[in-house]
């Protein structure tokens, strides 16, 4: 935000493809650039492409500070460990460089979605700029949707700024944010600005599924059911599931492991994902690399992996409450094979985050998976819960909860089982939990029902790891939910708050 914004484009290739897994980009000015569609057209390749720096550090701003993940190890001395113990036990300092990272990336693609708007004139095909448009606001609201979870009050950007006037801007309150979220997903929905579906050769872009779900979702975060945007977003989550096919049996449903098959990318359950493509292109996925066991000898992946997003003790007792959830290997492993000694490694470093791990990956950071943003699941989860909350335990309700537990191969609820409102919101907190485990959404959930502070001190205090700390885990307080404002850009604008307890 400090200097003029600078855009990513598809400089190495005259592209007319829009295949977002396919090409890396280089940096030129966007006023030196812009001239007809297709060079607004590689900018919006160019948004997109700013989502493989967001995705990159948003385990640790999630999933990290919740009760599926923690650090490995304690009392490490590297810097990573530190960094890592600061965000697991949500103790942050103001100079996090993972925090400032990740925020950092959020503006990056704010900024790359306004150039897209700002330059929209030069498209003089009226479908294709309605899409152009329809796809950056899309990326706006999604980026300031993190911010505002996240950071509470944030500078709101939707136009080209300047060193000087960013030098003096100040955070908006977070009823601006919100109102700018809903304005850009409303227009996107209720104008049809994108296409009903993304044909093969465009996936990864956004469609107007992708536009209700998140609209639908913002709604639940921010209204409760007494308010008429609730029962819009159960109405949005229905259209989206009708498109879908409206699936009310796990059989209509993708099996769960290969719904994140690489040989299976863009399936039915999709419905939208951050594109990798390996091959040494700068476009491979980094979360093989992040996640695999260290030292695992190339039994798990090659190189030096990182070992992040360790799986929790109670994320493994959650699943094992539900014996021969199909969804727990698939997520995790608390084992592997070396197969130079003929021997089970079934140790403390042996548990890995397996859900997005590429064992045929040939270099590092250079993985095939893609990362899924939206699914099917989430939807018919959130669409089960919207149900409940406006209307009490319903058999409608209840269709979308057990195709989900059917298609895990555990058994289905009867409306005997969940009398209550209450039983029922419950039991799809905690399907949500398994079914969309270390995919970024967590922590958002713990917020968005208000139960995040207790949940993570009831973790803090019970998972065993935490007890062999040279210090006691004091119990964390509602502010700490929030990052602090990173050090830098407050040493840019001294009149700018920091959030409180920081």
């Amino acid at each position: 935000m400090k200097k003029n914004i600078i855009i990513v484009i598809a400089a190495l290739f005259g592209l007319s493809a829009c295949n977002l897994d396919q090409y890396p980009y280089s940096e030129v000015a966007a006023d030196e650039y812009v001239k007809d569609a297709t060079s607004v057209n590689n900018l919006v390749i160019g948004m997109y492409n700013g989502l493989y720096d967001v995705v990159y550090n948003e385990w640790a701003m999630t999933e990290l500070r919740s009760d599926n993940a923690r650090m490995r190890v304690n009392n490490s001395t590297s810097q990573d460990s530190k960094l890592i113990e600061q965000l697991d036990q949500l103790v942050v300092l103001t100079a996090n460089s993972w925090v400032q990272d990740y925020w950092d990336a959020l503006y990056v693609a704010v900024n790359r979605a306004n150039t897209v708007i700002a330059n929209l004139d030069v498209v003089e095909d009226a479908q294709q700029r309605a899409r152009f448009e329809g796809e950056a606001r899309f990326i706006r609201a999604w980026m300031y949707f993190n911010l505002v979870r996240l950071w509470g009050p944030v500078f709101v950007v939707t136009s080209k700024t300047g060193a000087d006037e960013a030098r003096y801007m100040q955070r908006s309150p977070s009823s601006d944010v919100w109102a700018l979220i809903e304005e850009d997903l409303e227009a996107v929905v209720d104008e049809a600005l994108l296409p009903a579906s993304i044909p093969s050769n465009d996936l990864g872009r956004a469609d107007l599924k992708a536009a209700k779900a998140l609209l639908a979702k913002v709604y639940m975060t921010r209204y409760k059911a007494a308010d008429a945007k609730y029962s819009t977003a159960a109405n949005l989550l229905k259209e989206v599931l009708d498109e879908c096919g409206d699936p009310t049996t796990g059989a209509q449903l993708v099996p769960y492991a290969d719904v994140f098959d690489k040989a299976n990318e863009g399936n039915a359950e999709i419905i939208l994902a951050v594109r990798y493509r390996s091959g040494n292109l700068g476009i491979g996925s980094p979360f093989t690399t992040l996640y695999a066991p260290i030292n695992n000898g190339g039994n798990v992946a090659i190189g030096s992996p990182k070992h992040y997003n360790y799986p929790s003790d109670n994320i493994i007792s959650a699943f094992d409450a539900n014996p021969g959830d199909l969804r727990k290997d698939v997520c995790l492993q608390t084992s592997y094979f070396n197969a130079t000694t003929g021997t089970l490694v079934d140790n403390a470093n042996a548990r890995y985050c397996s859900k997005f791990i590429d064992p045929d990956m040939t270099s590092e950071w250079d993985a095939e998976n893609d990362f899924p943003i939206i699914r099917l699941a989430d939807v018919l989860l959130l669409y089960a819960e919207a149900r409940n909350e406006l209307e009490g335990p319903s058999a409608e309700a209840l269709s979308r909860l057990n195709a989900v537990r059917e298609r895990a191969g555990i058994p289905a609820y009867s409306l005997g089982d969940l009398p209550s409102k209450y039983a029922f919101r419950q039991a799809v907190r905690e399907e949500r939990r398994l079914e969309l485990a270390f995919e970024n959404q967590r922590f958002f959930d713990l917020l968005r029902w208000g139960t995040a502070v207790s949940t993570i001190n009831a973790f803090l205090a019970g998972e065993p790891f935490y007890a062999a700390y040279d210090y006691v885990v004091n119990p964390i307080s509602e502010w700490q939910t929030l990052l602090p404002i990173p050090v830098s850009v407050i040493n840019i604008n001294k009149s700018v708050a920091q959030n409180p307890g920081y």
